[in-house]
């Protein structure tokens, strides 16, 4: 028994944490203070600290982009204010020789009113007007002012290219009895979306939403798009091959030719990687005792501080008074 007692009593030397009898104890109001204060700031650090471990952070970096081949696939939403559904048509076109008129294929289109409400039938197919050409110019003289809503999707080459948004769904002989004055044809559009592959969050389409305009004349917009290739890894290490892109445009009055909206694309070498991550919940846990421990810790020496203080005014105070008395 005598050596267990010795081994306990060596223990207790160790104990780092000693503790005091209630007795020897003294509750102030500073003290109270301190940890109503010290207790409060926690909960603001912790409360700040639970922010950022649950707030997802994304890292970019740059690679060169070695995939070769496949298909890029172009998500389009569109409404011509002035252009009706059956003269309008997407056209595709790259630098290989592929080139395809008045494409159908997940291309849908829906007709738009003066005050710009989508209304009708969805249509998937090449506009016939039908009867002959006085017949065709007749009906389709009765759709202008009509607008045109045309959205789906496109698969080209990955190569660079362009798509243009232009007259080719009706003869020309019918369009040229029909629209005159190829100067005054009105053009104006939105670009509800546009992009490159899928979309992930955060992503920034900058042709989204975009509105032009056509006060007086005719022409073609040209937009300009650098195709970035991108790859985006999520929180759960999930893979996305994917697109980003730059654009600038160009607006180019013209009276040859019918007016059209052309988009025209090229490739970037470079490929962007996004990852996103977390900060790990070891790393989270240390930083909740970092917290909890450096707080009590500096409030400790705070209101030893501030005991001390008042304890050394208390006893000049005591002083003060007998000597006077």
């Amino acid at each position: 028994t005598s050596s267990r007692m010795g081994v306990f009593d060596v223990i207790r030397e160790l104990d780092v944490y000693p503790k005091t009898v209630d007795d020897a104890r003294e509750q102030t109001v500073s003290g109270a203070t301190v940890s109503i204060v010290s207790g409060l700031f926690i909960m603001l650090l912790v409360f700040s600290e639970v922010s950022l471990f649950l707030t997802v952070s994304r890292d970019h970096t740059l690679e060169v982009d070695v995939t070769r081949g496949g298909k890029l696939r172009i998500n389009f939403d569109v409404v011509f204010h002035a252009l009706p559904c059956s003269v309008l048509s997407l056209d595709s076109m790259d630098v290989s020789g592929e080139h395809e008129l008045d494409v159908v294929k997940d291309v849908f289109k829906r007709k738009v009113d003066k005050q710009g409400q989508v209304y009708g039938e969805v249509l998937q197919h090449k506009v016939d007007i039908g009867g002959d050409e006085r017949e065709a110019v007749k009906k389709l003289k009765e759709e202008l002012g009509e607008g045109c809503n045309i959205y789906g999707t496109l698969q080209v080459s990955k190569v660079a290219g362009n798509f243009h948004f232009s007259m080719h769904a009706q003869d020309f002989h019918v369009l040229t009895h029909v629209f005159t004055h190829k100067d005054a044809i009105n053009i104006s559009h939105t670009i509800n979306h546009l992009s490159f592959g899928q979309d992930y969050p955060g992503i920034a389409n900058p042709l989204d939403n975009e509105v032009k305009l056509t006060e007086a004349g005719s022409g073609m917009y040209e937009y300009y798009i650098k195709v970035v290739p991108t790859e985006f890894v999520d929180v759960e290490g999930t893979a996305l091959q994917t697109n980003q892109y730059s654009v600038t445009d160009h607006f180019r009055a013209s009276a040859d030719g019918f007016p059209a909206v052309y988009c025209l694309f090229d490739l970037s070498p470079i490929m962007v990687r996004v990852v996103e991550t977390r900060k790990p919940f070891s790393h989270f846990i240390v930083q909740l005792c970092a917290i909890v421990g450096g707080v009590f810790s500096v409030a400790g020496l705070i209101d030893k501080y501030i005991y001390s203080a008042l304890g050394l005014y208390q006893s000049r105070k005591r002083k003060s008074g007998v000597i006077s008395s």
